[in-house]
C-alpha cells in the first residue's frame, strides 16, 4: 500500500508546484526595453521615438502606466569640451563617482543581458546608487494623464540641455516642451529641499547654490547631488546622467511596480542661469 500510495503523493506536489509557478509567470508581465537614442550630446538627445504598446510587450491585460527617468547630478572642475562624454577617462576626468556609477548600471543597460531582474531596477536606481525620478514643472509624468504616461507611447521625445544661458533645460514630447524639475519634496516619499529654488521652481541650472559644498553635504539639502567631487580645482561646472525605463503595475494581487530593462540616456552639462 505504502510503494503506491508514494509515487501519487509526488506526483501531485509536483503538479501542484507547476501550477503555482505557471501562475508566477502569467503574473508578471514582460515590459521590453526603450531604445536608445541614435545621438546624445552633453546638449541633449536627438529626437528618438518611444516604444508604442506593441513595441514592448503588452497583451489584452496592459501592466504598462508611464515611462520613468531616472537622474543623478555631478559637479566638477571640468569642462568638458567635446560633443560627447563617451569613454571611461572622459567620465573620470569629469567625476569619478559619475564614471563608478556608469560602470555599476552598464550590465542593467546591456540589451544583450538576458539576466537582468528588472524588479530591482528603482531599488537599484534610488536606494543603491542614489539617484531619482524626473519630475516636470507643472506637469505629472506618470498617472493617467502623465506626459509619460500611456499617451505618450509611440510619440517622439527628445532631451533638450541646449547650453543657452537662462535656458532652463527641456523634454519635448512630438512639438510640446516641458521643462525638467528635480526631485525633492513633491512625490515619491523624497524629502529634501533642493537648491537653487527660483520661484517655485526647480530647474537644472548651473547655479552657485547648487555648487556650493555646504549644500552638497546636507543631504536635506541638495540630496541629488553625488557627494564625491573631484580634488585639485575649483568646483565650477555640473552633469546629468539620465536612464529611462518603462513602467508598470504586476498583475498580482496587490499590485506591485514592475519595470522594463533600463536604458542609457546620456550625459548632459547643465546651463548657468544667465545671471
Amino acid at each position: 500500500m505504502t510503494k503506491r500510495k508514494f509515487p501519487v503523493f509526488v506526483t501531485a506536489c509536483v503538479l501542484w508546484a507547476f501550477v503555482l509557478f505557471s501562475c508566477g509567470l502569467q503574473d508578471v508581465p514582460y515590459i521590453g526595453r526603450v531604445l536608445e537614442p541614435a545621438h546624445t550630446s552633453l546638449s541633449g538627445t536627438d529626437e528618438f521615438r518611444l516604444p508604442s504598446s506593441g513595441d514592448i510587450g503588452f497583451g489584452s491585460m496592459d501592466p504598462f502606466t508611464h515611462f520613468v527617468i531616472f537622474y543623478r547630478i555631478y559637479l566638477s572642475n571640468v569642462f568638458h569640451g567635446a560633443d560627447t562624454v563617451d569613454a571611461s577617462h572622459d567620465r573620470i576626468s569629469i567625476n569619478s563617482q559619475l564614471n563608478a556609477d556608469y560602470n555599476a548600471a552598464f550590465s542593467w543597460t546591456d540589451p544583450t543581458n538576458a539576466a537582468v531582474n528588472t524588479a530591482g531596477v528603482h531599488n537599484f536606481f534610488v536606494n543603491t546608487r542614489g539617484f531619482f525620478p524626473l519630475e516636470l514643472e507643472g506637469n505629472a509624468i506618470g498617472g493617467h494623464n502623465g506626459v509619460l504616461g500611456g499617451d505618450s507611447l509611440g510619440r517622439a521625445m527628445r532631451i533638450d540641455f541646449s547650453g543657452i544661458p537662462g535656458q532652463a533645460p527641456r523634454l519635448w514630447l512630438d512639438n510640446r516642451s516641458y521643462y525638467l524639475r528635480r526631485a525633492g519634496g513633491i512625490g515619491d516619499g523624497f524629502d529634501f529641499e533642493p537648491l537653487p529654488r527660483i520661484g517655485n521652481a526647480l530647474p537644472f541650472f548651473n547655479h552657485m547654490e547648487l555648487l556650493d559644498g555646504e549644500n552638497r553635504t546636507n543631504r536635506t539639502v541638495n540630496a541629488d547631488v553625488a557627494l564625491q567631487v573631484p580634488t585639485g580645482g575649483q568646483i565650477e561646472h555640473s552633469y546629468v546622467m539620465m536612464y529611462i525605463a518603462a513602467s508598470g503595475l504586476s498583475l498580482t494581487a496587490p499590485p506591485v511596480r514592475v519595470f522594463s530593462q533600463p536604458t542609457f540616456l546620456g550625459i548632459f552639462r547643465l546651463p548657468s542661469p544667465g545671471w
